[in-house]
């Protein structure tokens, strides 16, 4: 989905970027950057794609990193997020 798309999945559900960003405590710029691929954070992304009731493949058919089910590239999302985090505090 094109971050349009998602964008008015979500306003059909009666959300939008910044409700979303309120309850998972993230700024709506973050969420922002995640819907156009500009960022990457699995958290975020999973949070995009239970709040539109799909799966990550659906959403975010072009990043493979959200789809992985491994550990390794998990925990590589979480330090990459983490590092993001930090830097704009």
């Amino acid at each position: 989905m094109t971050k349009d798309q998602i964008k008015k999945g979500l306003t059909s559900r009666g959300y939008d970027f910044s409700m979303l960003a309120e309850v998972i405590e993230r700024s709506p710029s973050l969420l922002s950057k995640v819907a156009a691929r500009k960022a990457r954070s699995l958290y975020v992304a999973e949070a995009i794609a239970k709040a539109l009731d799909k799966s990550l493949e659906e959403v975010f058919p072009d990043v493979p990193a959200y789809h992985a089910s491994s550990q390794v590239d998990a925990r590589q999302l979480k330090r990459a997020e983490l590092l993001a985090k930090l830097k704009s505090e």
